[in-house]
């Protein structure tokens, strides 16, 4: 009891400014285990209010500990607590580390630096939620704020979410006047019951507001979810999704019918979100990633093979891009061999690989290793909408198919293109492309044992999925902005092209766009960040599938002249392609099925199921999955 003692005269004398801080803390030092029947926190609290009542100054304690809860910060406490203080995510996110890192002196009877600061927790809010009506009954009356700070908070609350509602960018998503927006009466709805909350009619069309403001952000998020995702915007939303429920709660607190108890495990809950990112960002970065995984997931379904004329397509396409890799290759030796500065060469390589995959995406060529990251974002969204299993294994199926042929076709048509390439070069300048010691040096870089191949390939693996990221936020940046259609309609493109030319500019800019931007950041990951590394001292390269085909291929010709080439050799370098191509292949898909599965909140009984299923697929009928079966149809 010496504590208890020293902290009521503490609270009598005010002689320690953190009075408040300590008392919180001790009752918060017990623990919510349970010993025996008994919570020790919950006894601590009974302790106190029975020490309260037993005290010669009881009155005095009462009215201290009441007045400190009539603080004026109880007013932010009650309509901020845990929402954002800015209206963008970046500020946000930058005052929050702001917070984080450098200490601020606030008041120590500031009741929203105090919540915030006392480092509570979720087992908090559920040891509160879980008080009995007799352990709070001594309470009630003492520590709830007097109605003049719910008034003045549920009013802070009503002006605030107006003006995130009547937001230019949350306006335009809609083609009504602004006027008809429901947030024009939020205000003034919300003040009139907060000044009589006894008034029926006045708390009938505050009720009727709030459910109008609902009902418009429902809508404005299906707008939002059938054009493109903004982070900005979505950050908006959430904020504007919160404010309208604190307001909700605050307005029925107001009229006495509200929970307290629910209504104070809700800040305890805030406090922490407040400190914290990731609650934060979680939302609008998932809404984000949940778009561009749909749009990523879009093109993805264009590379199944279902039929034999997909077969068919596939494997003339991806010849095509073998042969275009080949020349890409062996453009890239000649820009090594130029005597350029090393920033140079890398941006140099980097735009001939761009080139080339920007090529191969306009020609409607076929680059395998561009496929994976784009078929397990279609395979998540097959895995959402619950399709029935055998059509998710049909799908895997397609999707195994589509790579087996683009990747015979890149790598098959690449090496004789690369050989022919090179003997052509030979003619014509008498030497080849690598001279022996680089294509020694070469074909040891790929051997699969010797070399870390291996990894590189896994690291370009990563590299493809971030391009098909790269590519998914371009699609919905576009799909955001309206960029095709404001193409179609732009006055002076209008001029320079005619309309029926600006508006078919229009539609190839969105058929097109993800994938040049996506190819582009393929291009400078492969070609610029092995400099990168290299300035940093880091011996990291990468090693694509068809590209190293080709650079392989490169090596033949000339080790073979200077009698150095041997059939183990050959075999072996073959065996590093496709080791390259797995990892490739494989570290991209599953980063990019990941990123779909967690993007729509799939967890592991969706995955589990689909592996069973496989399983038995596969053993059933393993060619089903590298081949069509005769009669150009799935089985």
């Amino acid at each position: 009891m010496r504590v208890v003692d020293l902290l009521l005269e503490e609270i009598i004398h005010n002689r320690d400014a953190r009075w408040l801080t300590n008392l919180l803390n001790w009752i918060r030092d017990a623990g919510t285990e349970p010993q025996g029947s008994v919570i020790p926190r919950t006894r601590r609290l009974a302790v106190l209010a029975e020490a309260i009542d037993v005290h010669p100054r009881a009155g005095v304690i009462r009215a201290t500990l009441a007045g400190a809860c009539e603080h004026h910060s109880a007013v932010r406490m009650i309509a901020e607590l845990g929402l954002p203080d800015s209206p963008s995510l970046i500020q946000e996110a930058f005052r929050r580390i702001e917070d984080a890192l450098v200490p601020g002196l606030h008041g120590e009877d500031d009741l929203f630096y105090l919540l915030v600061h006392l480092g509570l927790t979720e087992a908090d809010a559920r040891w509160f939620e879980q008080l009995s009506p007799e352990a709070l009954a001594p309470w009630r009356e003492i520590v709830s704020p007097g109605p003049k700070r719910w008034h003045d908070a549920g009013l802070l609350l009503a002006h605030r979410a107006t003006a995130v509602g009547l937001s230019r960018d949350l306006l335009q998503l809609d083609d009504a006047p602004e006027s008809e927006s429901p947030f024009f009466a939020l205000s003034s709805a919300m003040t009139a019951s907060f000044d009589d909350p006894t008034t029926p009619g006045a708390r009938a069309r505050a009720e009727a507001a709030l459910i109008a403001c609902r009902l418009d952000l429902h809508a404005t998020h299906d707008r939002l979810d059938a054009r493109g995702v903004s982070t900005g915007v979505v950050f908006r939303l959430e904020l504007l999704d919160a404010q309208l429920e604190r307001l909700t709660a605050v307005h029925d607190l107001n009229a006495g019918t509200g929970d307290g108890r629910a209504f104070a495990a809700t800040l305890i809950r805030a406090s922490i979100q407040q400190r914290g990112l990731r609650s934060l960002t979680r939302h609008s970065l998932h809404r984000l990633a949940r778009k561009i995984v749909e749009h990523t997931g879009q093109t993805g379904e264009h590379y199944l093979v279902t039929t034999r004329r997909d077969w068919n397509e596939r494997g003339v396409s991806a010849i095509g891009g073998g042969i275009l890799t080949a020349f890409t290759a062996a453009f890239k030796y000649t820009i090594t061999a130029l005597p350029l500065a090393p920033m140079v060469t890398g941006i140099g390589i980097a735009l001939d690989y761009s080139l080339s995959f920007i090529t191969m995406q306009l020609a409607g060529l076929t680059l395998a290793s561009k496929q994976p990251a784009m078929t397990a974002a279609a395979l998540g969204g097959a895995l959402e909408h619950h399709e029935q299993v055998d059509e998710q294994v049909e799908l895997v199926a397609a999707i195994t198919r589509s790579q087996v042929i683009a990747t015979l076709g890149n790598v098959l048509s690449t090496i004789p293109m690369a050989l022919l390439v090179d003997w052509v070069w030979h003619l014509l300048r008498g030497s080849y492309i690598l001279d022996t010691a680089e294509a020694e040096h070469g074909l040891h870089a790929l051997h699969p044992l010797l070399s870390l191949t291996v990894p590189f390939a896994a690291l370009t693996g990563v590299f493809l999925w971030i391009s098909s990221l790269v590519a998914g936020w371009t699609a919905n940046w576009a799909a955001y902005r309206r960029l095709p259609e404001a193409l179609s309609y732009n006055r002076r493109l209008g001029r320079f092209l005619g309309e029926r030319h600006a508006a078919g500019f229009g539609r190839w800019v969105n058929r097109n766009l993800g994938g040049i931007v996506g190819y582009l950041s393929l291009g400078f990951l492969l070609g610029f960040t092995p400099l990168v590394f290299a300035f940093m001292g880091l011996p990291i390269e990468v090693r694509h599938v068809t590209l190293s085909a080709a650079s392989l291929a490169l090596t033949f010709l000339p080790l073979a002249e200077a009698g150095l080439l041997h059939w183990p050799q050959v075999v072996l370098g073959l065996c590093s392609i496709g080791l390259i191509g797995i990892c490739n292949f494989g570290v991209s898909f599953f980063l990019a099925l990941r990123t779909a599965m967690q993007a729509r909140d799939l967890g592991a009984t969706e995955r589990a199921r689909l592996r069973r299923a496989l399983r038995r697929a596969f053993r059933e009928r393993p060619a089903r999955f590298l081949w069509l079966p005769r009669g150009g149809q799935p089985g």
